[in-house]
């Protein structure tokens, strides 16, 4: 997004105008914020097309369509004034991308991004057709992602079912060709079949990318509409029938958008888009908080590169084929030799999805249920660890432990044991064991290491259960991380090692090598090893055996001691009750190598102090 200009209005109607998103041939859209907080989209017509009749026309009846449609997978209108100087129509805002936009960067969809998709477009169609319209535009980049699903946007030529008075001039197609019904290029009149061929050839695009007509002139995209039996092979299996069907040349052989929603929700996965995706929707979310909050800067642009006229962010919810010149295409050549992304790095999370993964949540029969049957009750060990006993079919019970606690450098020690899980080499202490263990590695820069290991007093290996085990959590990583919902104040949101100060372990541990966890910061140097924790576990002040825990006052604030002797020292501060006898809380652990002028439990009050003044209040 771009700060507005001089010439851009700061305000139209009630709302406050924020940034500009985007500028086209026949307008631009704004950033707004509505009067209640909320964010908007507006669309505002330029002025030199405001004088022509047949274009103020067109803008009301887009405001008339936009208000007749609600739901939650359109964008709805919040304000409008058709008949002002410069016209305007305000919408919800979407912050997420356009689907054309993601698949261009990442390629084709999974099954489950491309169910979510279907799910999701289904629904719109049920909201639209609901008031009596035909959207007749329904094209890659006027499909939003957001977490819950796609937005349908843009009514700027939907048409009313029963009235069938053209406002353009005799024999004009409205509509981009590649997505368009062979009814739509041959001017016919439209029913809501027309929007399913749509549907057909988005999911298509969506599944392969590239539009299934997708030619290299226009005529020759229409003749393909028109005549030609697109190549579906290419779709993965789960979809391809329900795409055939909605791509059927007559519109009573399609599906109606009742039976696309059943057909969707009969795929066998889970509705969910691909982790980068999700990355992209989150960076839309906070680009467009920095904007309304005043904290948005703009990067200058190099000079020697031409401006871009769009974020690569957001297209938002209210920009219409009008505001574009021409239709937005794929760009690649040919069909042969376009590369295909390879799938999602199966731990390729977002630092905040890191940090609020729930480890019990993928040891449950819904993730390992192709092991046994599960028996007794979770047992979660803070946030870096979950257990869970399982009885094998031969009868077998096996403890299997899922953590993520171990600094990457530690496991990344152990020995390859020769095969991979989505290209993560699978590590692991011995080839075959009684008790074993396997762990992989997160291949995009995280700090996160996953182990799955087991622990059983019958048989012999069970370390091909164990690797078993850990591919269906990676799978299950790939495609819908469970997450914890955390409060603002959380400390399981910080970095553990922004809170330490660099310099002060220097000083203590002497020259220390750093590493990390998810929820951990390690330095070890040649006097010592300290590590931060973040947590959530059993109080730190509960009483044991009776006997009160002893508790020392540090930067003002009452710390308890775990374990104090000669060696090693354990402090910790609780910063949020969670629930029972649990609470957040940090921990930090000092462990002297040899004698020095502090003790341990002093030299960690000295690493702990500039911490505690970096937490969140209560």
């Amino acid at each position: 997004m771009k700060p507005l200009g001089p010439r851009d209005p700061d305000r139209l109607g009630r709302n406050r105008l924020l940034a500009v998103v985007g500028r086209g041939g026949m307008g631009q859209v704004l950033l707004g914020q509505g009067p209640d907080g909320r964010l908007i989209a507006v669309k505002q017509i330029h002025h030199q097309f405001t004088g022509n009749p047949e274009f103020r026309a067109r803008f009301r009846r887009e405001v008339l369509a936009s208000q007749q449609v609600t739901g939650a997978y359109t964008a709805g209108v919040v304000d409008h004034d058709a008949d002002s100087e410069t016209p305007w129509l305000a919408s919800e805002y979407i912050a997420g991308p356009s689907l054309q936009e993601m698949v261009g960067e990442y390629g084709r969809l999974t099954v489950s991004g491309l169910k979510l998709l279907a799910t999701g477009l289904a629904m719109a169609l049920l909201e639209i057709h609901r008031t009596g319209l035909v959207h007749r535009d329904l094209k890659p980049s006027n499909v939003l992602l957001t977490n819950d699903g796609p937005r349908v946007i843009d009514f700027g030529i939907a048409k009313a079912l029963e009235d069938d008075v053209a406002l353009t001039a005799t024999g004009a197609v409205l509509g981009s060709p590649a997505y368009m019904s062979p009814e739509q290029a041959e001017c016919h009149p439209l029913t809501p079949a027309s929007d399913v061929f749509a549907v057909g050839a988005v999911l298509a695009m969506a599944a392969t990318g590239v539009s299934p007509f997708e030619a290299a002139s226009t005529p020759q995209v229409l003749y393909n509409v028109l005549y030609t039996a697109p190549d579906t092979t290419a779709i993965p299996p789960p979809i391809r029938a329900l795409v055939e069907a909605c791509l059927a040349k007559d519109p009573a052989a399609r599906p109606t958008p009742e039976q696309l929603l059943d057909a969707a929700s009969r795929i066998e996965a889970e509705p969910v888009w691909p982790v980068r995706i999700r990355r992209r929707i989150a960076e839309c979310q906070a680009e467009a908080a920095r904007w309304a909050d005043g904290t948005a800067t703009v990067a200058p642009e190099p000079v020697d590169q031409p401006k871009r006229p769009m974020s690569r962010f957001v297209v938002a919810a209210a920009v219409v084929s009008a505001l574009v010149l021409g239709v937005i295409t794929i760009v690649g050549i040919g069909v042969e030799g376009n590369a295909v992304a390879m799938d999602d790095p199966a731990l390729a999370l977002t630092v905040d999805e890191s940090r609020r993964l729930d480890l019990c949540e993928l040891l449950k029969p819904a993730v390992l249920g192709e092991l046994g049957t599960a028996t007794g009750e979770l047992v979660p060990n803070g946030v870096h660890s979950c257990s869970l006993t399982y009885r094998e079919p031969s009868g077998r019970k096996m403890q299997l432990t899922l953590e993520n606690g171990s600094p990457v450098e530690q496991i990344k020690g152990r020995t390859p044991m020769g095969s991979t899980i989505n290209w993560m080499p699978v590590l692991g202490r011995n080839k075959e064991a009684r008790n074993c263990d396997r762990s992989v590695v997160a291949q995009s820069g995280l700090p996160m290491a996953l182990t799955l290991s087991s622990s059983t007093f019958e048989g012999s290996d069970t370390c091909p259960a164990v690797e078993r085990g850990l591919v269906a959590v990676v799978r299950r990583l790939a495609v819908n991380p469970p997450l914890r919902d955390l409060p603002a104040n959380s400390v399981l949101r910080l970095d553990p090692c922004v809170l330490l100060d660099s310099a002060d372990i220097a000083s203590v541990t002497g020259d220390p090598a750093r590493g990390r966890t998810v929820h951990g910061c390690v330095a070890d140097g040649r006097e010592g090893y300290v590590a931060l924790d973040l947590d959530d576990r059993l109080r730190p002040d509960h009483v044991v055996g009776g006997k009160v825990r002893p508790t020392r006052t540090i930067a003002g604030r009452t710390v308890n001691v775990q374990t104090e002797n000669v060696n090693y020292c354990e402090l910790a501060y609780l910063t949020r009750p969670s629930r029972d006898d649990q609470a957040e809380q940090v921990r930090i652990m000092y462990s002297a190598y040899k004698p020095g002028p502090l003790s341990p439990c002093d030299a960690a009050a000295t690493l702990f102090a500039p911490v505690l003044t970096k937490l969140p209040t209560s």
